[in-house]
């Protein structure tokens, strides 16, 4: 028999670093409660793990079956499912309330889903729950380049703006979050959200805190004048139609208004002024744009956007071809070569 030589006094026998045992009966919901719990300890947000479960209960209803094992999806099954977002379904095809269209899922959409299936994955994997990672080598699905949410040019906002009747209170409120939202580049959410508390008139600030910001990060954004006045008269009627603990933005019945209320207003709305697409967050691109145009920095506007990347502003303006031509007009560099050498036309 062979015998065992130690070169060295004290040496110890290297620990073996065994893997936990796979248990391939593992049901896919009983692995996604494992994920989710961890994910909200790391403190995730409400909103995200609805998206956890929508993206997980979207692919089980693809798969069909009435119970379905987390260790039996493969990649070929995951490619299977790509293929059919990407030339067969149809948007809010899962959803009985919503819609149907004829156009194909966005490419985006789908990458949505794909990045929130990858990272679930990557952690049962690492955690030993299946066997192998089925999302290694699935990428995101590529398309051409297109344009990025528009915004809206100077007809279609006077057309909107002109359409409410001041008159009735939940006109006169949406106009109010308009002008807001094409003053100020505030997401929708954190729009409605706001409270007379968070706004300063004197200062023409309002704040924006971490809890609700998108990338947990509080904010100060300055405001115009003129929509601080009107936001100070909204805040004065909603206190004394609903109490002084009222929100700013409320519907007419004192309850909190939603952003998927204001999106079926925009959406209402849009068929009367026949504009062929209104949501939210084109007032955001709105602002964007336009406050590059009136002479505003990128950088500037990045802290105002609250985002964690300059490409992610450089996304959001979007300069149509008479944007262009009357930049161009403005600042070119050949008007002021002409004028200094008195050259005559």
């Amino acid at each position: 028999m062979k015998r065992k030589y130690i070169s060295e006094r004290g040496a110890k026998a290297s620990a073996q670093v065994l893997k936990p045992k796979v248990d391939r009966k593992t049901p896919i919901d009983e692995a996604l409660e494992i994920f989710v719990r961890a994910k909200e300890a790391e403190g995730v947000r409400p909103g995200t793990v609805n998206g956890y479960y929508a993206t997980v209960r979207y692919l089980c209803e693809w798969l069909g079956a009435e119970t379905i094992y987390i260790n039996d999806i493969s990649a070929d099954t995951v490619r299977e499912y790509i293929n059919y977002l990407r030339t067969e379904r149809t948007p809010y095809a899962e959803d009985k309330h919503r819609k149907r269209s004829d156009n194909k899922m966005s490419v985006n959409t789908i990458n949505i889903r794909i990045r929130t299936l990858r990272t679930m994955f990557r952690f049962l994997f690492n955690e030993g729950i299946i066997a192998a990672n089925p999302m290694q080598n699935i990428t995101q699905v590529r398309d051409d380049e297109r344009q990025e949410v528009p915004g809206l040019n100077d007809e279609q906002v006077d057309r909107i703006l002109a359409s409410y009747d001041d008159k009735q209170f939940a006109q006169w409120r949406d106009k109010t979050l308009v002008l807001l939202l094409l003053d100020t580049g505030l997401r929708i959410g954190e729009a409605i959200s706001l409270s007379p508390d968070q706004i300063d008139f004197r200062q023409l600030t309002l704040y924006v805190p971490s809890q609700i910001a998108k990338n947990r990060k509080h904010r100060e954004i300055p405001i115009s004048r003129e929509v601080a006045k009107r936001l100070r008269q909204l805040a004065d009627e909603t206190q004394q139609y609903f109490g002084e603990d009222s929100r700013l933005f409320m519907n007419a019945y004192g309850e909190e208004f939603t952003d998927d209320a204001f999106r079926r207003r925009l959406n209402r709305l849009k068929r009367k002024i026949n504009i062929e697409k209104l949501h939210p967050h084109m007032f955001r691109h709105t602002f964007a744009r336009n406050y590059i145009l009136n002479g505003g920095d990128i950088f500037t506007l990045q802290r105002i956007l609250d985002h964690a990347e300059i490409q992610t502003t450089r996304k959001y303006i979007q300069m149509d071809n008479e944007h262009i031509r009357q930049q161009h007009n403005k600042f070119s560099p050949v008007r002021r070569i002409i004028k200094r050498n008195g050259i005559r036309l």
